[in-house]
């Protein structure tokens, strides 16, 4: 007897885990997150943190949708497709220009994933060695046309001390450096890497060694979003936070999680990771004199006429 009722206790309590997990599965709000590329370690927040079980515990579900640049990302947002965009601090251009949202938290402040590399057998040693040389950029007006202009007035060479070259997408900045129409390329670190493990090219320096502080990445909300459940988007905000502590503190997990995205080697992965966790936010807090400087590189780059009020730009009502 004392067996079959050991027996029903058992059965009972593992019904009751299960109805739990299925009700919290059930009961989970799902959020449409998207990002401007697919495969960046500092867009791979949301996997990290949804591996790890931090958004699920706070009721979250994300849908992560990855679209083709800035511009698409926030064509999302004003279309309602998504309810938070992960991009770029110059992205306060489409705030400013109409779209209804604004920055909920600051994710990271210097450039730290923004190189400039170099053929593997280039003479080019140093930052000085850049002048009149041809350096790829995105697109005119874009932020690698003001970090590159940033460098050539550090150097006391004006604005045009450097050729910048428009290759726009990656798959072109590499054809032009293999072909040696550039002479060195605006890339990305995971760009770097692949380069140095190809044995074509090499780091010359990152943007972070000279542009500081800077705002270089924020994440978004819609107005729709933070009218209608404010509680939903202060949990994400949480969430998104506790995730970024927890990579701080567990490296390998973080690593071994964010793979699934960035698609990198254990080592390659390992010096990313070295790179740019120390430029996320712990607090996400806006740094007003970062703020400033983006909006200035809009000015700069024609982008804006003037510098807007940031308060109609981000909100830190919900990071208390």
């Amino acid at each position: 007897m004392f067996r079959r009722m050991r027996a029903g206790w058992l059965t009972a309590a593992i019904t009751g885990a299960l109805t739990l997990s299925f009700s919290s599965i059930a009961l989970a709000e799902t959020l449409r997150v998207g990002k401007p590329t697919p495969i960046a370690f500092n867009f791979a927040i949301p996997e990290i943190g949804t591996a790890a079980g931090i958004f699920g515990r706070y009721g979250l579900q994300l849908e992560v949708i990855t679209l083709e640049g800035s511009a698409k990302l926030h064509q999302a947002m004003v279309a309602n497709s998504i309810d938070i965009a992960i991009g770029a601090g110059t992205d306060f251009l489409f705030i400013i220009k109409g779209a209804p949202e604004r920055g909920i938290l600051a994710m990271a402040g210097p450039p730290a994933n923004f190189f400039v590399a170099v053929p593997a057998a280039s003479p080019i040693k140093s930052l000085a060695d850049l002048k009149g040389k041809r350096v790829s950029m995105s697109t005119v007006g874009s932020l690698s046309h003001w970090l590159l202009q940033q460098l050539s007035r550090r150097e006391g060479w004006g604005n045009d001390g450097i050729v910048y070259v428009a290759t726009g997408g990656q798959q072109a900045t590499a054809a032009a450096f293999a072909s040696g129409n550039i002479d060195a390329a605006f890339q990305s670190i995971e760009g770097v890497l692949i380069l140095e493990e190809k044995g074509t090219g090499r780091p010359l320096f990152s943007f972070s060694d000279f542009i500081h502080p800077f705002l270089a990445h924020a994440v978004f909300a819609t107005n729709d979003l933070t009218a209608k459940n404010p509680d939903q988007v202060r949990r994400f905000v949480k969430a998104w936070l506790e995730t970024i502590a927890f990579a701080k503190a567990n490296k390998e997990d973080a690593i071994r999680y964010s793979q699934n995205v960035t698609r990198a080697s254990n080592e390659a992965a390992s010096k990313i990771y070295d790179v740019e966790m120390p430029a996320f936010s712990d607090d996400g807090k806006f740094d007003p004199t970062a703020v400033k400087i983006v909006l200035n590189s809009l000015l700069d780059m024609k982008q804006i006429e003037k510098i807007p009020d940031s308060k109609d730009l981000y909100t830190e009502e919900f990071l208390r």
